[in-house]
């Protein structure tokens, strides 16, 4: 069976096709069952199993052997099958009748199992045994998202005639190059392939060119062969590919005997010339800025394991922000998505998962041999799209070493060995994929300057995060600059550049590590004018298209790296809208920066925020603003309130609707029976819940006074058993007393405390508060002089403590004598 792929089209929604040819068999039904639970199950392939546990409060998630079966049947011996695996994450061990098969190691290729001389005419028992065990031996030993267990992508039983394209690697062994002359009028496809012929009989091959957007045939011709494809052959005035005009043909190479078609190849190509210098990147003779983001496979209540229907639109998506670009991060991802990057115009950068770490002593041998097959794997897979033009083999390789603080001899180790695996992943790729770019991704350290390997890819890529884990957001330049100097023939792409944003975090005084979108979108606004005033700078992708699993992370939602311009089930963030707003000048985008709705504060004074690439009119109750000319995207407006209800709208110059917004304005007081005041102390963000609880900080009321060295104190940690650690991470320390103003009455007053612990600075939170505790912590605190016993906390762990409080005209929380009170928040409700 041979399949064209699917293409993308956008005429009444999105829409996708497939060519099928011969017998295609998709094994969707099987029963599953664990090495640790071996209740046995039926399930849907794709599948993980760590769907549920990657996102638990229990550190860690289960990685070991899972074991799949299913049946298939079989009607003809004559024939050759090939059970064909599109994902298995991360080694798959395979079984037909009882007997073994094969076995496939790494997670994110392709493969195929010859089960010819193991089938019987009837039924036929498959099993796959699956590990995503740690094994020092297969990529990636260490990253910064989860290694989902399971057989995540399709899988096939295919037929094929006893006469066949061969296949290697994972893929038909055909490769195929679409090439440009210096002028851009002449074109020649060259087809390299072999075919699987036993008795080594004369073959016909007819190869066919046809025009993808009409159908009408532009070339064909037939000739004879044995084992061995080649040909070439000239195209005059070919339709170039580009982002803007994804030009494609549809080239069919068909084998046969003479007397009938044995097998079909099919596939899209597309005629494009490319170039990475210093200058830039240049596209058909033309310089083009490469603007997009990076993509993890993953998505919320699917893990990895996600329906093809959903990716699709992911790229989809991602061409509506208006990118040219796309990073496929950090490994191969399934087939349709080169497919529909093809169809869309989007220029890829795909990599193997070499990151972080590789390993010495006795596994580094088998953990390069591991490194190069799937490098192996990764281009004869994907070779033919016209879309992949950088091939990556290695992502931030010395990160790990430069934060564990290693011994010198097991530093020169790693970096002997790096170098040599690099040294050959990068011959391999430029032997393989002759006219493709070879590119590594580097984070912001000079030891990849030092050690040299910042030389050995055609391109490099930095991970950038000045303005999050160090520096400020306008240290970006500099480095840049100082880099360019240093090294003037070195071509450069910023491969990574992102901060953390929670919708549900609101903040009026920006700032990195509050996890809030006025944050982010400050942060990338700022990014992007320092790319784009630097013409050496070839492009750069954000990091992250959409927020991705995590397991070991604790940011503002534990296990989710919350980086993403749009949210892990796919809800846009803001700054997704302002990308779409200034990279997409041909559409009229106005819409406010939505943050809360609600607005609690002792001051009714709101700035509002607009993105924009038109001129727009806004209108706040009864007041109207006009702005003509919006500066990179955003405008901003200072409106006041009145309580209650406020009506906002957007509308075009034409005086057409574009948006509108209603935010409730209540000053934060007691004087309303069953009101509740809500504290999140130990930081200036707000907060919504879940449950619709407003977290205000204590900044936006008058009536809170503290006593003692008091200072905020946070964490990026998971705190058990809570979706709201946003009010958790953060405490006020060192408070010997606390008095809260109050209208007189009976008060119910809940006590909202966590306990940090003495955890190690993790790699990724580079920027923690070390703040430390003065003198001891109160076993018990008053208040209104009711003693109240302090819960005994686990590290990461919360309580609440309710007291009701009678007749008060003040609330007092206070320690005792030469101790101090800790406290995450506080919430008050006034009940008579």
């Amino acid at each position: 069976m041979r399949s064209m792929g699917k293409r993308l089209f956008f005429l009444l929604g999105l829409a996708t096709a497939m060519h099928m040819n011969g017998q295609r068999t998709l094994l969707s039904e099987w029963t599953f069952f664990t090495e640790k639970d071996s209740a046995l199950q039926t399930i849907t392939v794709p599948h993980t199993w760590n769907l549920k546990d990657a996102f638990d409060d229990e550190p860690g998630y289960w990685r070991g052997k899972g074991i799949y079966e299913t049946t298939f049947e079989v009607n003809d011996l004559e024939q050759a099958y090939f059970l064909h695996f599109e994902g298995v994450n991360q080694e798959a061990k395979i079984f037909i009748n009882g007997k073994y098969a094969g076995i496939h190691l790494g997670g994110y290729t392709a493969f195929d199992i010859d089960a010819s001389d193991l089938l019987e005419i009837g039924e036929n028992d498959l099993k796959v045994e699956v590990t995503n065990a740690h094994d020092d031996t297969i990529p990636p030993l260490d990253a910064d998202f989860t290694f989902f267990g399971g057989i995540y992508r399709a899988v096939y039983l295919e037929m094929e005639n006893a006469v066949h394209f061969q296949k290697r690697h994972g893929a038909d062994n055909i490769k195929i190059d679409a090439l440009l002359d210096e002028t851009l009028k002449k074109g020649t496809v060259q087809i390299h392939g072999s075919v699987t012929n036993p008795q080594k009989d004369s073959l016909w091959v007819a190869v066919s060119l046809y025009d993808n957007i009409d159908g009408h045939p532009v070339y064909s011709t037939q000739f004879s062969i044995v084992d061995t494809l080649q040909h070439r052959y000239g195209l005059n005035l070919p339709k170039l590919w580009s982002p803007e005009l994804p030009n494609l043909y549809h080239l069919t190479i068909e084998l046969s005997d003479g007397a009938r078609t044995i097998d079909t190849y099919e596939h899209q190509i597309g005629f494009r010339k490319f170039e990475a210098n210093t200058s830039g990147f240049i596209l058909n003779n033309q310089p083009l800025k490469l603007l997009g983001v990076n993509r993890h496979q993953d998505f919320h209540g699917y893990g990895n394991a996600v329906p093809l229907d959903l990716q699709l639109k992911d790229l989809a998506t991602i061409k509506e922000m208006g990118s040219n670009f796309l990073r496929l991060a950090h490994y191969p991802q399934s087939k349709e998505i080169y497919e529909a990057a093809d169809s869309l115009g989007l220029i890829l950068w795909s990599e193997i998962p070499v990151v972080n770490k590789v390993p010495i002593g006795d596994d580094f041998d088998s953990y390069s041999n591991n490194s190069i097959a799937m490098q192996t794997e990764h281009i004869a897979q994907n070779y033919n799209h016209p879309s992949l033009i950088f091939l990556g083999y290695m992502n931030e390789i010395f990160l790990r070493m430069v934060f564990d603080r290693l011994d010198e001899k097991t530093e020169e180790a790693i970096i002997s060995n790096t170098l040599d695996l690099a040294t050959d992943l990068e011959q391999l790729t430029r032997n393989r994929a002759p006219n493709h770019i070879t590119v590594m991704a580097l984070h912001g350290n000079s030891i990849y300057n030092e050690t040299g390997i910042a030389d050995i890819a055609m391109v490099i890529g930095w991970n950038l995060y000045k303005g999050w884990y160090e520096g400020k957001i306008f240290d970006l330049g500099p480095f840049l600059d100082l880099e360019n100097q240093k090294f003037p023939n070195r071509p450069l792409i910023i491969s990574e550049y992102g901060v953390g944003a929670d919708p549900r975090i609101r903040s009026e005084i920006p700032k990195k590590f509050d996890f809030s979108e006025a944050y982010q979108l400050e942060y990338h606004l700022g990014y992007m004018k320092q790319i784009l005033e630097r013409d050496y700078v070839m492009g750069a992708t954000v990091w992250n298209f959409a927020d991705f699993a995590s397991e070991f992370r604790g940011d503002a939602l534990p296990h989710i790296n919350q980086k993403g311009l749009v949210n892990y089930d796919r809800t846009p963030k803001n700054t997704f809208h302002w990308y779409k707003a200034v990279l997409d000048s041909t559409n009229q985008h106005i819409r406010f920066f939505r943050d809360s709705d609600r607005h609690d504060h002792s001051s009714n004074q709101r700035e509002i925020e607009v993105i924009a690439n038109r001129a727009f009119r806004l209108q706040a109750n009864d007041s109207e603003y006009l702005f003509e000319r919006p500066q990179w995207g955003v405008s901003s407006q200072t409106i006041y309130l009145r309580e209650g209800k406020n009506v906002l709208k957007l509308y075009d110059k034409e005086g057409t609707l574009t948006d509108y917004w209603n935010i409730d304005y209540k000053k934060p007081n007691l004087n309303k029976l069953g009101d509740r005041l809500n504290l999140n102390l130990g930081t200036d963000i707000e907060f919504l819940s879940k449950d619709g609880t407003l977290w205000i900080p204590i900044k936006n009321t008058s009536n809170v006074t503290t006593v003692g060295k008091v200072s905020m104190k946070k964490i990026a940690t998971n705190i058990r058993g809570t979706t709201n650690d946003p009010i958790y991470q953060s405490q006020l320390i060192n408070i010997e007393k606390m008095v809260l103003e109050v209208p007189e009455g009976d008060y119910e007053v809940l006590l909202h405390f966590s306990r940090f612990g003495n955890e190690n600075e993790l790699i990724f939170e580079l920027g923690k508060n070390t703040n430390p505790l003065r003198g001891d912590l109160a076993q018990q605190l008053y208040v209104n002089d009711k003693q109240v016993e302090v819960p005994p906390l686990g590290t990461f762990q919360w309580a609440t403590k309710r007291i009701l409080v009678p007749s008060a005209e003040k609330l007092e929380v206070k320690a005792n004598p030469r101790t101090t009170i800790s406290l995450a928040g506080i919430s008050i409700m006034r009940l008579r």
